[in-house]
C-alpha cells in the first residue's frame, strides 16, 4: 500500500476520535457540573524501509486528551440542596460501589433514609468520610461558604471536598464522577469555597465545540477523498500494466 494512504488513514484515526470527544462534549453541553475533555494531538516518524534514502514518514498521533477544568458559569436554583463549588481543584466525595470518586455537579438531594445523595444515589461523604445523614425532623438546612451544614439552626458537620494539585490526574469514569489513584487532600474553611443554593454548569463552548466538529467533519471528507483519489491511481496503474503485459 502507498505510504501516503498510510499517513492518511493515521490522520483519518486520529480525527474519528476527536469527533467523537466533540459530540460527547456537545451532548453534555447541559450536564452539571461537566467538563470538556480535549484532545491532544502530535506527529510521529518512522521510517520508510522502501526508501532507498530511508525517508522518515510524519504520522498523525493522537496522544491523550486532557480536561478543560474551567470552572462553568453559575446559576442559581434557590434550591438549598444545590451546592457549587469554586476553585478548579475541588471536587465532591461521593460514595459508590466501586469506591469513592469525585465530581463537580452538587445537585444533591434526600433519600428514604435521609442521607444526602447524587441524582444516583450515591451518598455524599463528610469532612470525615462518613456519609451525610440528616435527621427526620429537618426544616432548615443552610450551608456555608465552607461546607459547613446548620440543621434546624444547629451546627451539623461539613460537606467533605477533596482537592488535587493536579486535577488533570482524575480520569472519567461514569455519570459525571472520576477516580484518581493520587489520594487527594481534604479542603478546610480556609481552602474551600461553596455557594449554596446554586450550581455549576458544564464549562463546554457550544459554538465553539459546533465550529471545531464542522472544521473535523471537512477534515474528514477531504482526507477520504485523499485516499479515494490514490487507490484510484493505483487501479489506473494496475490495469495500464496488466494491459501492456
Amino acid at each position: 500500500m502507498d505510504n501516503g494512504i498510510y499517513i492518511a488513514l493515521s490522520r483519518q484515526l486520529a480525527l474519528f476520535r476527536d469527533m467523537a470527544e466533540t459530540t460527547n462534549n456537545i451532548s453534555n453541553a447541559n450536564t452539571t457540573g461537566f467538563q470538556a475533555e480535549k484532545m491532544i494531538f502530535s506527529a510521529y516518524l518512522d521510517q520508510d524501509n522502501n526508501s532507498g534514502d530511508r525517508n522518515k514518514m510524519a504520522f498523525a498521533n493522537d496522544v491523550s486528551s486532557y480536561r478543560y477544568v474551567q470552572e462553568g458559569a453559575k446559576r442559581v436554583t434557590g434550591n438549598p440542596l444545590d451546592v457549587a463549588l469554586q476553585g478548579n481543584n475541588s471536587y465532591f466525595i461521593v460514595q459508590t460501589p466501586l469506591g469513592n470518586r469525585y465530581t463537580r455537579a452538587g445537585n444533591f438531594s434526600l433519600d428514604g433514609e435521609g442521607k444526602l445523595v447524587t441524582p444516583e444515589g450515591y451518598p455524599v461523604l463528610d469532612t470525615s468520610g462518613q456519609a451525610l445523614e440528616f435527621p427526620p425532623d429537618t426544616q432548615e438546612v443552610i450551608i456555608g461558604s465552607a461546607g459547613n451544614i446548620k440543621i434546624n439552626g444547629e451546627d451539623f458537620g461539613s460537606i467533605g471536598v477533596a482537592q488535587f494539585e493536579n486535577p488533570q490526574l482524575l480520569t472519567q469514569t461514569f455519570g459525571g464522577l472520576y477516580q484518581s489513584e493520587v489520594e487527594p487532600t481534604i479542603g478546610n474553611e480556609e481552602t474551600v469555597r461553596m455557594s449554596q443554593g446554586a450550581l455549576e454548569g458544564a464549562n463546554v463552548q457550544p459554538i465553539t465545540e459546533l465550529t471545531h466538529m464542522i472544521d473535523v467533519s471537512r477534515s474528514v471528507g477531504s482526507t477520504a477523498k485523499y485516499i479515494e483519489t490514490i487507490y484510484d491511481l493505483q487501479r489506473k496503474t494496475t490495469n495500464t500494466w496488466t494491459q501492456q503485459g
